[in-house]
């Protein structure tokens, strides 16, 4: 089903563009919320009407993201992955991380914006891809370090947990002490029975 936008929505288009998408889409989501109008609808037609508004409005948008653009285009982001003992870093480098880091750098920009056209789960440099409009695109460089997480350190060379269950101490023997010292403080304090 083709429908005609009347607002911005980055995963498909902008104002006045006409897109394809699924006939529930349209229906149930973008017509109702007003995002978008059916081609064949009244509404279209008067949309029609007011092409021009719109087409001098994309204008200017286009205008604010080619200086936008410009302003991303100078920006470069640094990421530092943890490596761990087995040589697999922890996590990755997420739509969101790139979204939290430029907006720590005074650029807001919706999640949808963004796109990465790999993972990022090693060391290396790599490039974000923003569409700020349907016509306008940057990429901006990303640089991803790597950093060794040293593996803690026990005294025999085993992990804590093991250390544990070799000298037999856990968690239920640490119970029965705490319960070795219940009865002699039941005894000090004064049967709650004692009072009827």
């Amino acid at each position: 089903m083709e429908v005609i936008l009347q607002q911005d929505f980055p995963a498909l288009g902008y104002v006045g563009d006409r897109v394809s998408v699924r006939r529930g889409f349209a229906r149930n989501f973008l017509v109702p919320r007003g995002i978008a109008v059916e081609i064949g609808s009244r509404s279209a037609r008067e949309l029609a009407h007011r092409v021009q508004g719109i087409n001098a409005h994309k204008a200017k948008l286009k205008l604010q993201a080619q200086e936008q653009g410009a302003k991303l285009g100078a920006l470069a982001l640094e990421f530092v992955l943890k490596l761990g003992g087995q040589g697999k870093t922890f996590g990755s480098v997420s739509v969101h991380d790139i979204e939290v880091a430029l907006k720590e750098k005074g650029v807001a920009l919706d999640r949808r914006q963004i796109r990465l056209p790999e993972q990022i789960k090693s060391g290396g440099t790599f490039e974000a891809i923003i569409k700020l409009h349907s016509e306008v695109t940057v990429n901006i460089p990303i640089k991803v370090t790597v950093e060794r997480v040293a593996a803690p350190e026990t005294v025999d060379g085993g992990s804590e947990r093991k250390k544990n269950k070799r000298k037999g101490r856990g968690r239920a023997e640490e119970q029965t002490e705490g319960a070795s010292e219940s009865p002699e403080a039941a005894a000090e304090t004064p049967a709650a029975d004692d009072h009827n």
